[in-house]
């Protein structure tokens, strides 16, 4: 209690000599005294010069709001990073693939789409959210101290350590196994980004509330919303020209069907009086298969039985097919009407 009363005389002698507040609160700091006692002591003080009591605000009736609001920004910063890392890393595997490590190397674009969606759902939530919580502790600059932002803060701080160690490990595992390309480097700087962005912005925010640098703290704010609004939106443009628009990707997906249906029907075919490997059914309403028609136009496919066991399957194709590894080339098409000639007995 000595102690306390010793605060408190001090800071209402230095309230009477005109010691500014911040100045008061950088002296005391120093000297050790925590945040919430030092304001606790100023409003102790300005209770025995008034005579009025500070009224205490409730923590129970905005704890939980602050916690929904940091639950949500944490949680949709989270899907909107993984989402912009999984979108980088798929441009770097197209552009910067390694044959080396992967001689057959597919352009997988399927997952894109969904990070796309991941970003673009996510990161307008986050920076709504991001705003309004800025705009609280601009209200109310003691909110920047709050038990429960730092909390939250530190555990969204352990979960994207963690992603990043991950991340950094497999990337650091392709280097040691020999990949010595720009596919590497690249892949590094983009866990390098994003982590550091993260941390950068976070951890410094945690420092920051306790020092009176407010102003500088919401003009970083403003810098770090206008830089990673500029990011996202660049690799969501670049993401959007390599998937195509929704009309192409259902082409892509309606060619995708034509080609399993027509596998489908070569299996068919390769069962067909198994033990005579020349033996070609005349028609295909002579084997039993799940569809024999077009998903969009419901048109048969074509069959056309040649020699010595080959024979034709014939579909018409809205794109051309992407680069595919050597063992899935023999379905590689063009667009439009295309044939495929294939032989009896071998399995799709």
């Amino acid at each position: 209690m000595a102690n306390h009363d010793e605060l408190l005389d001090f800071i209402a002698q230095a309230q009477t000599n005109g010691v500014p507040e911040t100045s008061l609160l950088g002296i005391l700091k120093g000297r050790g005294w925590s945040e919430k006692d030092i304001y606790e002591g100023m409003a102790a003080a300005c209770e025995r010069q008034t005579g009025l009591v500070v009224p205490s605000r409730v923590a129970g009736q905005t704890g939980a709001r602050d916690a929904f609001f940091y639950l949500v920004a944490f949680s949709t910063l989270a899907t909107w990073t993984v989402g912009l890392g999984s979108v980088a890393f798929t441009l770097i595997d197209r552009w910067l693939g390694d044959p080396l490590f992967s001689p057959d190397l597919v352009f997988e674009l399927d997952s894109l789409p969904y990070s796309i969606a991941s970003v673009l759902v996510a990161f307008p939530i986050y920076f709504l959210i991001a705003r309004c919580i800025t705009r609280e502790i601009e209200a109310n600059p003691g909110k920047s101290a709050s038990p429960i932002r730092k909390w939250l803060t530190y555990l969204a701080l352990v979960i994207a350590a963690a992603i990043f160690v991950g991340d950094l490990i497999s990337c650091l595992s392709s280097f040691l196994h020999g990949e010595l390309t720009l596919r590497f480097f690249a892949n590094s700087s983009v866990v390098l980004t994003l982590s550091g962005g993260v941390f950068y912005y976070y951890f410094g925010g945690l420092r920051k509330a306790d020092e009176a640098h407010g102003a500088n703290r919401f003009q970083r704010d403003k810098w770090m919303a206008v830089l990673s609004t500029v990011v996202v939106a660049v690799m969501v443009v670049l993401g959007f020209v390599q998937v195509g628009n929704p009309a192409r990707q259902r082409m892509l997906r309606a060619d995708e069907h034509r080609v399993g249906a027509l596998k489908n029907i070569g299996n068919q075919i390769a069962n067909f009086r198994a033990t005579d490997k020349q033996s070609l059914p005349v028609s295909l309403d002579e084997v039993q298969m799940v569809s024999t028609l077009d998903p969009e136009t419901r048109t048969p496919y074509e069959y056309h039985p040649l020699e010595n066991g080959q024979y034709q399957l014939c579909a018409t194709f809205a794109l051309s097919s992407p680069p595919s590894p050597t063992r899935l080339r023999r379905w590689e098409h063009q667009a439009g009407h295309y044939c495929f000639t294939l032989q009896k007995g071998q399995s799709y």
